[in-house]
């Protein structure tokens, strides 16, 4: 929940200092004034300090009036020029922690997106020593950054958690406290032309729907997060797919061969068996199967040959000999320097990843810092002022003598520095992965030929020196090569076959998701949903009755299912159509529809305690000449609510007989505006 405090304007001027200073209870507040006595500058300032001017038509200081940025006239007749003015509002929150904001309207050292957040009650308090943080809005980050971002520190001091939802392109986005905001803040020149009708776009879809379902904490909201779900295991599941693609290509080329049948992306496989290496001997294509049983055939040939004597082979072998020695000498020498380069490689790209990060995340304070800073914050920082923190002494952002003066780095050209670097490592991290895998592949080749020859060195060297009479050793080699061949495709094939399992399995998961997707129910409500959204059209209902709304009846009116909003229903036959209600009422039955509408949101989300801010704010929400009697039938009902504050802004037609007979009897706290909001303003001392 949130409690507004307090609120104060200060108005520099040419003759001296303006302003105005208002508190607020909790429960019914009733702010009174004339027409022209600033209501509307009130209510806009305090929108203003919470960051929701959008609210009001567009953003910043352009959406303020202009005596908070131009002109004061007090008292009449006689102008003051504004030189500087800022707003503080003061609030709590449910679990009463207090914060006051401060947010200029026109400062010249300060930009208007900046706030200072004070940790405390800095208008009604009896400190005004309180720490503060800059904070920034209306800016990328605005509700993402943990240090600077005024909307999210403001989203967890609500204690909400806003949720994630498709925008028209159909990624996902997060809603903004600007879209829920119109769910409980009526302002006076567009909020009373439709239901939500000062919500900002932001290319959400069904924009209405997506606020309603967070307000009201509706679980067809979990069953649509369901789909998003489906949609992130649907891309984690791409990722292994493409990681077992790439693991099966590389087991492929370690084994002599090449991957077929596999796609890249994720399929249903409904025959394993048509995934396959295909082994390469005497130009010829073999799985590898095949390829165990032609090297068995060989062996089975081999051992039915008479193997020769030692004797025989000698010229031979001494002629191999030179041949090995020369080869496993020129191998041995690219292992080692291979072996070395891909070493260093690797650690160069675990330097280059941790270096990346650090750099990341040097560029996201330093663009937070840079965005308060031109909003005009100064940032309190021994080390941004060139202090030493410990010593008091004077420090130079350079290497040169200190009789040389140099100019240190702005933290613009500082960031630039940085992305440029972000930049350079990502290419270089890019390259050098991609050299490791092609020295890898490279290294362990190299190593099966030098294991091959070594054995072959070691084999005839045993030849030459053993028995002329005896058989040759290298063909009984030969037939030991062979044997070990069949066993390391064997154990090869049985390596296979488990990355077979794990298609198997990713093809299932797919199949899964694929199925899980299909089965998405079209109606996504749960049982719990159905009650609120009965609850919530039975409170409208209730209360267009007791606001004697009288274009529809009662009977004819209904909740969408659609957006959630009250529309009117006629029977066409056996079709029922729904209308929107704004055009099938009149002018100021349309009014009290929005009170009760907004009164419903409220009503339905304390009953099941959902999301509602416990705050209502209406700014002159007798419009269309509502006669008094309907308007305070509307007071009444705002009056018996314990569980939230309302501050309601009125005129009564600036008339002490209206407010009377409006607000008799009724329980409420009251701040009368008298003649004019912006004032003479003394400081105390």
């Amino acid at each position: 929940m949130i409690n507004i405090r307090a609120i104060k304007i200060e108005i520099n001027t040419n003759s001296g200092l303006y302003g105005a200073e208002y508190s607020f209870e909790k429960g019914f507040n009733i702010i009174r004034g004339n027409n022209t006595s600033g209501k509307s500058s009130l209510f806009q300032s305090i929108l203003y300090c919470l960051g929701f001017e959008e609210l009001i038509g567009g953003k910043n200081e352009k959406t303020m009036q202009s005596v908070l940025k131009d002109i004061v006239e007090f008292p009449k007749g006689s102008f003051h020029q504004v030189l500087q003015s800022f707003v503080f509002l003061e609030f709590e929150n449910g679990n009463n922690k207090i914060v006051t904001s401060k947010r200029s309207v026109k400062c010249e050292s300060r930009a208007s997106q900046l706030i200072d957040v004070f940790k405390g009650a800095l208008l009604t308090g009896e400190n005004k020593a309180l720490d503060s943080q800059p904070m920034y809005i209306h800016d990328k980050g605005g509700a993402s950054d943990d240090i600077y971002g005024y909307h999210l520190f403001l989203e967890h001091f609500l204690g909400w958690s806003l949720p994630s939802v498709l925008n028209k392109s159909g990624d996902k986005r997060k809603i903004y406290l600007q879209q829920v905001a119109p769910s409980f803040i009526i302002e006076q020149k567009t909020g009373w032309s439709g239901f939500l009708a000062t919500m900002p776009f932001y290319g959400l879809t069904n924009k209405e729907a997506r606020i309603i379902e967070f307000v009201l904490g509706l679980d067809v909201y979990v069953n649509k997060q369901e789909k998003l779900k489906l949609n992130t295991a649907k891309r984690v599941l791409e990722e292994k797919w493409t990681n077992l693609f790439k693991q099966l290509t590389r087991f492929a080329e370690k084994g002599g061969g090449k991957l077929y049948g596999f796609d890249s992306k994720p399929t249903i496989v409904n025959d394993t068996n048509s995934i396959s290496i295909l082994l390469i001997k005497d130009e010829e294509q073999y799985s590898i199967p095949d390829f165990i049983d032609l090297q068995a055939k060989e062996l089975e040939l081999v051992e039915h040959v008479i193997i020769p004597k030692v004797s025989e082979k000698v010229e031979q072998n001494e002629a191999k000999l030179d041949s090995l020695n020369e080869s496993i000498n020129a191998n041995s020498l690219n292992y080692e320097m291979l072996s070395e380069e891909l070493s260093f490689d690797k650690d160069k790209l675990i330097r280059y990843k941790v270096q990346l990060q650090s750099l990341q995340e040097d560029l996201r304070k330093n663009k937070g810092a840079q965005k308060v800073k031109k909003l005009g914050a100064e940032i309190d920082s021994k080390i941004a002022q060139d202090i030493c923190p410990t010593c008091e002494q004077t420090v130079k952002d350079s290497l040169l003598p200190s009789e040389i003066t140099q100019t240190p780095m702005l933290i613009e050209d500082n960031i630039a520095f940085i992305d440029a670097q972000i930049k350079m490592i990502k290419v270089y991290i890019e390259g050098l992965e991609s050299k490791i895998r092609t020295k890898e592949i490279r290294l362990d080749r190299i190593k099966l030929d030098l294991s091959n020859k070594r054995q072959q060195l070691r084999d005839i060297k045993r030849e030459l020196i053993s028995d002329d009479r005896l058989p040759s050793e290298v063909e009984i080699e030969r037939k030991l090569n062979i044997k070990k061949r069949i066993e390391f495709y064997t154990k090869y094939l049985e390596d296979f076959n488990e990355y077979i399992e794990e298609v198997e399995y990713l093809s299932s998961e797919h199949q899964n998701i694929l199925n899980d997707t299909e089965n998405l129910p079209s109606d996504y409500f749960s049982t719990n949903d159905r009650k609120k959204l009965r609850y919530l059209l039975a409170e409208f209902k209730r209360l267009i009755g007791k606001f004697e709304y009288t274009s529809k009846s009662n009977d004819l009116i209904n909740i969408s299912m659609d957006n959630y909003l009250p529309v009117a229903q006629t029977q066409f036959g056996d079709d029922l159509k729904s209308y929107d209600l704004r055009f099938d009422s009149g002018a100021s039955d349309f009014i009290r529809c929005i009170w009760a509408y907004t009164c419903s949101l409220y009503l339905t989300s304390q009953e099941f305690e959902c999301n509602h801010p416990n705050l209502l704010m209406f700014d002159e929400p007798k419009q269309q000449d509502i006669s008094i009697n309907h308007f305070r039938s509307f007071l009444t009902e705002l009056s018996g609510y314990t569980g939230v504050q309302t501050l309601l802004f009125a005129s009564f037609e600036n008339s002490d007989e209206s407010f009377k007979n409006a607000t008799e009897g009724l329980d409420f706290n009251l701040r009368y505006i008298d003649k004019k909001l912006i004032k003479p303003l003394t400081i105390d001392e």
